[in-house]
């Protein structure tokens, strides 16, 4: 009987005129083809592909802390693309969306560089107990060294971790693990103040917990009369609308910081006194290991049989009033100003006057000019300034009497040359200093100024 090939070859020569020992060539190579394909399993029994999955865990791991699967795959090769996980579950655990973060490295295994690639899958306790994680199957494609890209799937092994519950948490529902969560409450009641029907008051809380996500900050419940506990709740009296709460997660300097808003607002439609007694947010805090608490204060208020459209009317009259009263304070403000700015240039003359007088401007400006002819020995002049700076000060009388002025006078009015003068008689800014200080400290003379005026150089020593 003749076999399928020897047929297949046959049938070929006579039909195609195609040569029996090329056909099977062909089938030959695509035998040994068939027998020399490698597989993912192949390069795993081989030693040239890995997979590990480890548990990146606190040393005492607690119910909603944060805990890390890390899966490492590594090649002797390189990576074709990107290895993948398929979806899997984890019972009483939570995940977030996208949680998986890829490394590309590189490890040295018996002298050889290994590429690697590092899955890290972040997830959250919800029970205390010991986890079973089941095998986690990856896509992977390796580039092997003789037989080009070689693609698969391959699966860690089995493993566990345990999670354990501190007995200070024992019997607390709701709690956050962080190692900072802070609180922050707008909009409180007045228990001083009586509320109208048909009012509102609108409560804000926000609570920021870092290195952990909003989704694990538990919702707020609403405390009222003995303790009762209710969502949305309808007192007896008062509707309470609740907002969806605001959740989202930021990034601060490389820090997750997880915030939840929560609005709620209440409507008083009853008269009466109402309470909302303190609601406690627990925490477990990761560096100290310890429970602690933030207190939301209880709120006490009273509800008036008066209606909102009537306490509204009242109080914008009170409104009103007050507005009113700011307008006339602001109009006699500006009068007040614009009063002052026309009394300052009406009398901006007077006012000049006194300020020179106060300030002995005058008498300042002609010891200026007196120093300066000194300095530029300019002894005419000085000596004019001398005389107008004693009349001023009411001291003229007594420059007779005064060696340094004597001195001036004769230096001033010498008829030598200019050498003569600087050489035989002179005098410096020591002495005009001197002088003033001498002149400041006599006291004061009754002199006829009828005479003179202190405004105009006065010629001494002149011949008639």
């Amino acid at each position: 009987m003749l076999t399928k090939p020897l047929c297949c070859i046959i049938l070929c020569f006579f039909c195609f005129g195609i040569s029996p020992l090329t056909v099977l060539a062909n089938q030959t190579d695509t035998l040994l083809s068939n027998e020399d394909t490698v597989t993912i399993d192949d390069l795993l029994s081989q030693d040239k592909l890995s997979v590990s999955l480890k548990v990146n865990q606190k040393s005492q791991q607690i119910v909603g802390q944060a805990l890390v699967l890390s899966i490492e795959v590594a090649t002797d090769r390189w990576f074709a693309k990107g290895s993948s996980i398929e979806s899997f579950n984890l019972a009483n655990t939570v995940m977030q969306a996208n949680n998986v973060q890829t490394i590309n490295g590189s490890k040295r295994i018996n002298g050889q560089t290994w590429a690697t690639q590092t899955h890290e899958i972040t997830l959250y306790p919800t029970s205390a107990g010991i986890f079973q994680v089941a095998p986690i199957t990856l896509d992977v494609s390796i580039n092997s060294e003789q037989n080009g890209i070689i693609n698969g799937k391959l699966s860690t092994q089995l493993i566990e971790f345990a999670v354990d519950l501190p007995k200070a948490l024992v019997g607390i529902e709701n709690f956050i693990v962080s190692p900072d969560v802070t609180l922050n409450i707008d909009g409180q009641f007045d228990d001083k103040k009586d509320y109208a029907i048909g009012e509102a008051i609108t409560q804000t809380i926000v609570i920021t917990a870092s290195n952990t996500p909003a989704m694990m900050i538990p919702e707020l419940n609403i405390n009222h009369g003995k303790g009762a506990e209710h969502d949305d709740a309808i007192l007896d009296g008062i509707s309470i609308y609740r907002k969806p709460a605001q959740v989202f997660d930021e990034s601060n300097r490389g820090t997750l910081l997880g915030t939840r808003i929560e609005e709620f607002t209440y409507i008083f439609e009853k008269a009466g006194k109402y309470e909302i007694t303190e609601r406690t947010i627990y925490w477990w805090n990761t560096q100290s290991n310890s429970l602690e608490a933030l207190v939301i204060p209880a709120s006490t208020w009273t509800v008036s049989s008066g209606s909102f459209a009537s306490a509204a009317s009242t109080r914008s009259a009170l409104t009103n009033l007050t507005l009113n009263t700011s307008v006339v304070l602001v109009i006699v403000a500006l009068l007040v100003i614009v009063l002052m700015v026309w009394l300052f240039v009406k009398y901006f003359k007077l006012i000049k006057a006194f300020y020179i007088k106060v300030t002995h401007y005058q008498q300042r400006q002609i010891k200026k000019r007196f120093f300066k002819a000194i300095i530029q020995k300019e002894y005419l002049a000085a000596n004019q300034y001398l005389f107008q700076y004693a009349l001023s000060t009411k001291k003229a009388k007594q420059l007779q009497h005064m060696p340094y002025a004597i001195a001036l006078n004769k230096v001033a009015f010498a008829k030598e040359s200019v050498s003569q003068k600087e050489s035989s008689l002179s005098i410096d800014i020591s002495d005009a200093k001197a002088l003033i200080k001498q002149i400041d400290t006599m006291s004061e003379t009754k002199v006829n100024q009828a005479y003179f005026s202190s405004d105009k150089p006065i010629a001494l020593n002149k011949s008639s």
